[in-house]
């Protein structure tokens, strides 16, 4: 099951794992060289899930929040990290692209978004000002 660092399984005993949120984050570092005036800016961040039962697994993916209907939403911007390589019914691997476009079809199959932004959100708030911004305030 554990060749190269990969837990090998197949698609479907993938889907009957149960997923849970470890960790997700707003990525905190901004553009390298701001140009002047106004430009558009996005808020990204990570999202990292593990396996609750063996085999243990992890897969992590970026986002990028963006406004919608009913306040912000979260979508999927990179393909998933994960250490699994899926495997045909025979036991083949069905190789890195197939496995990848596979995790894609999982990630943007379950909600992933509430639990990430309700994580976000008790995460960041409250969380202290840095003293640049306290010396901009208004007296």
């Amino acid at each position: 099951m554990f060749e190269n660092g990969y837990v090998r399984l197949t698609y479907a005993g993938f889907q009957a794992l149960c997923l849970q949120h470890l960790i997700s984050g707003v990525d905190e570092d901004g553009p390298d060289d701001a140009p002047d005036g106004a430009s558009a800016t996005a808020i990204t961040g990570y999202t990292e899930w593990i396996s609750s039962e063996q085999p243990m697994l992890t897969i992590g993916w970026d986002w990028q929040m963006l406004p919608g209907d009913r306040g912000v939403r979260l979508r999927r911007e990179s393909e998933p990290r994960s250490n699994v390589m899926l495997q045909s019914p025979a036991r083949e691997d069905l190789g890195a692209a197939k496995t990848t476009v596979l995790l894609e079809t999982i990630v943007d199959s379950f909600d992933w978004q509430t639990e990430a932004l309700a994580h976000i959100s008790d995460r960041y708030q409250g969380a202290p000002r840095s003293p640049e911004s306290d010396s901009q305030s208004p007296a």
